[in-house]
């Protein structure tokens, strides 16, 4: 299927494959931040709209 939409549309395979790649990197990029952040940051984070401080 995706041969055949590459095959129709004259030019338009360079930029199909560059926005596919930046989707792919952008959640690779992601998914390595949240197994390299500290936990305690995260469980920070997450008490934080629930803390209330004066």
């Amino acid at each position: 299927m995706f041969r055949q939409l590459l095959d129709k549309v004259q030019g338009a395979d360079v930029p199909m494959i560059t926005s596919l790649l930046i989707f792919f990197v952008f959640f690779l990029m992601v998914g390595v931040y949240l197994f390299i952040i500290d936990k305690k940051h995260i469980q920070y984070m997450s008490h934080l709209p629930l803390e209330e401080n004066n």
